[in-house]
């Protein structure tokens, strides 16, 4: 019986499985726009869309990839 569970069999990279989501901590919101202020763990910051994740507050940590947040990081040890 086959599997299951999700699995890439890709050795060479994968564009879907090789994407990584970055801790930030999130500085300020600006919920007209729908953006973030975040800084990641060496400090540097950007502007990052929340619609996935809203609602948004300041001090969360969150997962961010490609500018947007995708889920809210269940660690939150980031410093910024």
């Amino acid at each position: 019986m086959e599997s299951l569970t999700p699995h890439c069999g890709h050795t060479s990279g994968c564009i879907t499985c090789g994407d990584e989501a970055i801790a930030m901590k999130v500085l300020r919101v600006d919920r007209e726009r729908g953006l973030a202020l975040c800084a990641d763990p060496g400090g540097v910051r950007s502007s990052v869309e929340t619609a996935l994740v809203e609602p948004v507050e300041p001090g969360e940590s969150l997962l961010v990839h490609a500018g947007t947040a995708i889920g809210r990081d269940s660690e939150q040890g980031v410093a910024a």
